[in-house]
């Protein structure tokens, strides 16, 4: 009967009759196209060759393989930042060496265009470093020519402690809105401890202001603490003429004082620096080496609100050679070092800092914020003997006070409370030394104190569910605005004194 009506429906309407058939037709086989699209894109997705012959794949965030191997729009111009640290420290580093067994780059069909005679010629072109692609097991095979990594695949896999370091420590110029800003700096701190305790040195080599258009110096600063002796500041400041530096390399040399890295890795610290007041001059001459290679890679902190970048070099250093005040000298042998770099722009700009040797573990927390705007994130940084053991989002920083008769509200205790669930951690400082200096009030701020402190710091919890403590020494910086009683009787402002 049915069919009787289908045959009778298309002699009376046959031109409807073959429409409607071609429509459910188109359908049906846009869905099974779709399907098979689909059930050979999750194929390919588990197909190690097709992903380069790894278990674990590492992609840009907010990209996905399927993405990546259709080509779509959004997976041009990728790229991963921190992609060398990732291999050396992560996939590649001791932590895990009982279970990666080889880890390569890998960009794969990525579509691009030749100009030739004015015609535009696309073109597909993949990349890898050889003997890590060979280590995958998914070298291609070799037609012609030689396949062997450069030079600049040695570096990027297994740079010398030199190359490291000179990747990670390089000067830059200004560009965009911060290359009209005279609030630009840039600047090589070390902080060292003196023998048995006895004090530390603040060292940093500045250069600052609009150093495009020419407007711009270089300054030395020291601050040096010794018990019994009290604090001394150095201070040192030279026209642009007198300043040697190079973008995109490390060496500074500001008058003469200078910092420079060997073929070895070593950094060799040269510093003649003018007492502040009527003193005797500091002369420092101290070569720098990692004790173990912990370091964070450079970092952009600011986000939108501001340019603000930084890297440590050396969580982990130690210094040789001599520190000087006048005629009286202190030799140091493998006396312990931190070193770190900032660049940026400063205005109305402060921060939570601090860096620790607690136990096994080496510790960095830091954030910056902008006065008006809302407070950047902070993180803490842990490394230990295996290099990066992990990086935490902080969820409170709080600082206790003391009130202090002579100087006002001084620091008493901060507590750092970072990460979740299986890797929570808590950071306890006792303030054991602190250092105030008065900044200036803005067109629409309060006058602010910057705090230096010298602390002692019990860091509890847990890495990766496993149970995390140490104590240790460490340097702690952050700011509060001055009280009503210290703003009329402040000392002369300078914002130097910052690291």
């Amino acid at each position: 009967m049915i069919w009787r009506l289908v045959l009778a429906s298309i002699r009376q309407r046959p031109a409807r009759s073959l429409l409607l058939l071609f429509g459910y037709a188109l359908g049906v086989g846009v869905t099974i196209a779709l399907l098979s699209i689909g059930g050979a894109l999750v194929t390919q997705a588990r197909d190690q060759t097709l992903i380069g012959g790894g278990d674990l794949v590492v992609l840009p965030a907010g990209i996905d393989l399927e993405t990546l191997k259709t080509g779509a729009v959004s997976s041009m111009f990728f790229s991963i930042e921190p992609a060398p640290f990732l291999y050396r420290e992560v996939l590649s580093g001791p932590r895990f060496e009982d279970r990666v067994t080889a880890a390569a780059p890998w960009i794969d069909d990525e579509l691009l265009y030749l100009e030739i005679d004015g015609d535009l010629i696309p073109i597909s072109a993949g990349a890898n470093i050889p003997s890590l692609a060979a280590a995958l097991g998914v070298a291609p095979d070799l037609v012609a020519g030689d396949w062997r990594d450069l030079p600049i695949d040695t570096r990027w896999r297994a740079p010398t402690d030199a190359e490291l370091y000179a990747s990670l420590d390089r000067l830059h110029v200004p560009e965009g809105a911060a290359a009209g800003d005279s609030t630009w700096a840039e600047w090589h701190y070390f902080n060292v401890l003196l023998p048995d305790d006895a004090g530390w040195l603040y060292l940093t080599y500045m250069i600052a202001g609009e150093v495009p258009d020419g407007r711009w110096g270089g300054r030395l600063l020291a601050t040096l603490v010794e018990p019994g002796v009290g604090e001394r500041a150095f201070v040192f400041e030279v026209p642009a003429d007198e300043v040697v530096f190079v973008a995109g390399q490390p060496d500074l040399s500001i008058a003469g004082s200078s910092v420079t890295i060997g073929s070895d890795g070593v950094y060799h610290l040269e510093a003649l620096i003018p007492s502040e007041g009527s003193g005797d001059p500091l002369r420092v001459d101290l070569s720098v080496a990692a004790a173990s290679r912990r370091y964070l890679p450079p970092l952009d902190i600011g986000g939108a609100a501001l340019t603000s970048g930084y890297t440590v070099p050396m969580l982990d250093g130690r210094s040789t050679g001599q520190i000087c005040v006048g005629t009286r000298c202190r030799n140091l042998e493998e006396a312990g070092t931190y070193h770190d770099h900032n660049w940026g722009t400063w205005s109305e700009v402060t921060w939570n800092w601090g860096q620790a040797t607690v136990g096994e573990y080496s510790v960095l927390y830091g954030g910056v914020a902008k006065s008006g705007q809302a407070e950047g994130a902070h993180f803490l940084y842990v490394a230990d003997s295996d290099g990066f053991a992990g990086v935490y989002p902080i969820r409170a920083i709080r600082t206790q006070w003391r009130d202090d008769p002579l100087k006002a509200s001084t620091p008493h205790s901060i507590s750092v409370i970072a990460g979740s669930g299986r890797d929570s951690l808590a950071l306890e400082i006792d303030v054991l030394h602190a250092r105030a200096t008065a900044l200036p009030a803005g067109a629409d701020t309060s006058p602010a104190l910057f705090y230096q402190m010298r602390g002692r710091a019990t860091l509890s919890g847990r890495l990766s569910d496993t149970p995390a403590s140490g104590m240790g020494l460490g340097f702690f910086e952050t700011w509060a605005q001055a009280p009503s009683s210290t703003r009329a009787s402040a000392p002369p402002p300078d914002p130097s004194q910052s690291r």
